[in-house]
């Protein structure tokens, strides 16, 4: 009897002390995983919709496991807590962790606080700091940049204004820095010969001169000349004839003005007898009756002309003679002596927008991300352009309010990075955009 109790006793002092040590070695385990684990919350955003958007990345050796989310609102002073089911394995970086009934006010601080399944407690905070912040148990190594200054270093000139440009430099906070489309500086005018005062002296008609119908009366004749001794002449016959004599064609679209100066004279010449008249792309508008004028001088026709219907690819000019009469001592018109030049390159009337911004002093890292928080955006796109090295290149097509975050680590190459908000449409704009943005920063981390 006593043997057989000392021997149960001793099995059930066994199997406890094994138990035991299965519960010892799997606490063990369990811290061992817990002291492995280690998390860095790279971002801390909100969406369009204020709701909360978390960027993680597992720095550690084993996959971790995210279950909840803390919420304390430090400007109210209150709290939240909400369920997630997120796993991270090692070395991977997931983005929109969070929960569509997460909403938070933009304008409030916020700490936050992820929850593992070991137990491990991470933290951050809304909006994030400019300078790095620790997570607890965690390794949290991104730096924000906003050591960055209003430039023109790149070839086109800056265009637009800031409303508030420091109000950029940091997290969103509601104070916008509103982008104002303006005109670009006035370059000095450009201008183009077209018709180098042609007197008639040579072929007629002169090369790319057109008669219409061909082989009508109007011809080179010394009976009247301004320049030299001849000048185009139209000759009336009894009952009255008609022709034109028609200029080349001229590209005049990117002119800002055309001036068209050249002599005439007319002999007895009825009104309606003798017209100037332009080429518009589509018809042929009366520009001047020059019937009108004293006879048998020689009167001079100078105008300067701003309307944009004649600045087209084929803009071309046409003296017509219409119903000349050759009684009574004959009607005769003439001229000579033309000259016709456009001029380019005046104050541009279209709205745009082209902003630099440089970094200086910047490190490399692994991970390299421009992040632009929008405000209310305008009707026209707003793009943000990064300088390649050589040129300037789409890298946002068009910012949306809240995030715009995109990788630019092909492009920061140096300790300097140049970006520029630029409008899409120059040419015609004629209304002025504006566009709200809220916070601009790189985020570079490892």
């Amino acid at each position: 009897m006593i043997i057989a109790v000392g021997v149960s006793y001793y099995n059930i002092r066994t199997g406890v002390e094994r138990q035991s040590n299965v519960i010892i070695q799997g606490m063990s385990e369990f811290d061992q995983k817990a002291a492995d684990e280690t998390l860095s919350i790279q971002y801390v955003e909100l969406t369009p919709g204020n709701s909360l958007n978390l960027t993680v990345k597992n720095t550690g050796n084993i996959i971790s496991q995210l279950e909840w989310i803390g919420v304390f609102d430090t400007t109210l002073n209150k709290e939240a807590y909400y369920r997630v089911d997120t796993s991270l394995n090692p070395l991977e970086i997931e983005t929109d962790i969070g929960n569509a009934s997460i909403v938070m006010n933009p304008a409030n601080s916020y700490n936050i606080a992820v929850l593992t399944r070991l137990g491990n407690i991470y933290y951050s905070e809304y909006p994030m700091p400019v300078t790095p912040g620790t997570g607890g148990g965690g390794n949290f190594s991104s730096q924000y940049y906003t050591n960055y200054q209003s430039v023109d270093n790149h070839p086109e000139t800056a265009v637009g204004t800031h409303s508030f440009f420091a109000a950029m430099k940091g997290q969103p906070d509601g104070v916008m820095n509103t982008l104002i489309e303006g005109f670009p500086p006035a370059q000095a005018p450009n201008t183009t010969i077209l018709i180098n005062y042609e007197s008639f002296e040579g072929a007629f008609p002169p090369l790319e001169w057109d008669e219409n119908p061909p082989g009508n009366r109007w011809a080179a004749e010394t009976d009247q000349a301004y320049d030299g001794i001849y000048s185009a002449d139209f000759d009336g016959q009894a009952n009255g004839r008609s022709g034109e004599l028609l200029s080349p064609f001229f590209d005049t679209s990117d002119a800002t003005n055309i001036t068209l100066d050249f002599w005439y004279q007319d002999r007895r010449l009825d009104a309606g007898e003798f017209l100037l008249e332009f080429w518009d792309g589509s018809n042929w508008d009366l520009i001047a009756d020059l019937s009108n004028d004293p006879e048998d001088v020689w009167n001079n026709y100078r105008q300067t002309f701003t309307d944009p219907q004649y600045f087209i690819v084929d803009f071309q000019i046409r003296w017509r003679a219409n119903d000349v009469e050759g009684t009574g001592g004959g009607e005769t018109a003439y001229f000579d002596y033309v000259y016709l030049e456009k001029e380019v390159g005046l104050a541009s009337t279209d709205y745009e927008l082209d902003l630099e911004v440089e970094w200086t002093g910047l490190p490399q890292a692994t991970y390299e991300y421009l992040s632009v928080y929008g405000g209310t955006q305008g009707a026209e796109n707003l793009r943000v352009e990064v300088w390649d090295g050589a040129q300037y290149v789409t890298l946002i097509a068009d910012v949306q309010p809240g995030w715009n975050s995109v990788d630019v680590s092909t492009y920061h190459t140096g300790s300097t990075f140049n970006i520029r908000f630029k409008d899409t449409t120059q040419l015609g704009d004629a209304v002025q955009e504006n566009w709200e943005i809220d916070a601009l920063f790189l985020n570079l981390w490892d």
